[in-house]
């Protein structure tokens, strides 16, 4: 079956007039092989995010620069809040959940499940898009210096788990998935790690888990909550039960996702992890999904 790699080469091989790829994680690999496809003559935009967590995580490159800015005609942009993924050539486009990554295009050991598919660059939401892309800012060498920096200024180790998201091998070490018992607590647990609000050993498991999903000092209770929103989604193991819940997810569901991705859970501990999982689904996406408490399906929230 053709990856979406290679349905993305054949879609900007095609290329007349333009091309953009817009993309919240690019790395620097993979952008080289978009491009070597691309008609050389071709302008393309490039539209991505740099975050210090993302950087540091190893889920983008800051080298993309360079790469953009060694092709003729090609530009880098930035847009901060940009979650969206969309691949255009002239009037064609592909759109859906895959980034410039490897493991999201189908070319490494471990792929994610991904989807891209056409749509009309005239569909209202694609018109939307290009409208909101257009406030986008030039990505120039003093703001990858300032990113440079302010990821340095986070001193953290980066986070093992995350290399999966290229494919390297980590499959030694167990996937991670959240510890604390009170997601309700977290934020202040955030704030005061000191607090006694809850008891030592959900403060422990939350301070834990803080430092894994390395959430930044000083956020807002609003900011806090999608920036871990943001984060869990990039934890793979986490990332495929939340893929799960449109379709609603039981307990026996949710038990069973979890032994999967944790092998080493069974029982009652598996019953635990995923009580502890679907409590952080019930506060972290409570704007997407609810808890029903008299089943206690796991589900999209009614519009």
């Amino acid at each position: 079956m053709i990856t979406d790699g290679e349905r993305l080469k054949v879609l900007l091989q095609g290329a007349e007039r333009q091309i953009l790829l817009c993309s919240p994680f690019i790395k620097v690999k993979v952008l080289r092989t978009i491009l070597s496809v691309a008609p050389e003559l071709v302008p393309v935009s490039i539209v991505t995010r740099w975050r210090a967590i993302e950087i540091a995580a190893g889920i983008s490159d800051l080298e993309v620069l360079e790469v953009a800015n060694g092709r003729l005609n090609t530009e880098l942009r930035l847009l901060d809040d940009l979650h969206a993924k969309l691949y255009l050539a002239d009037d064609r486009c592909l759109v859906g959940s895959a980034n410039l990554t490897a493991s999201a295009l189908g070319w490494s050991g471990e792929s994610n499940i991904e989807l891209l598919t056409p749509a009309q660059t005239t569909d209202s939401d694609v018109t939307r898009l290009l409208k909101r892309l257009e406030t986008a800012e030039l990505a120039t060498y003093t703001i990858r210096s300032e990113m440079e920096a302010k990821v340095a200024a986070l001193d953290i180790p980066v986070l093992n788990e995350r290399r999966d998201i290229e494919g390297e091998d980590d499959s030694h070490r167990p996937a991670w998935l959240p510890r604390c018992a009170a997601p309700d607590k977290l934020y202040e647990i955030y704030r005061n790690p000191e607090t006694t609000v809850v008891v030592e050993g959900t403060r422990q498991d939350g301070l834990a888990d803080l430092r894994d999903l390395m959430i930044q000092r000083g956020l807002s209770l609003m900011k806090f909550s999608a920036v871990v929103q943001d984060t869990l989604l990039l934890m793979p193991a986490f990332a495929r039960i939340i893929d799960q819940v449109p379709q609603g997810v039981i307990d026996d569901g949710g038990i069973a996702l979890v032994e999967e991705a944790r092998p080493d859970l069974v029982g009652q501990d598996a019953r635990e992890q995923w009580r502890i999982v679907r409590d952080w689904i019930g506060v972290f996406f409570r704007d997407q999904f609810e808890v029903a408490p008299a089943s206690f399906i796991t589900r999209l929230r009614p519009r």
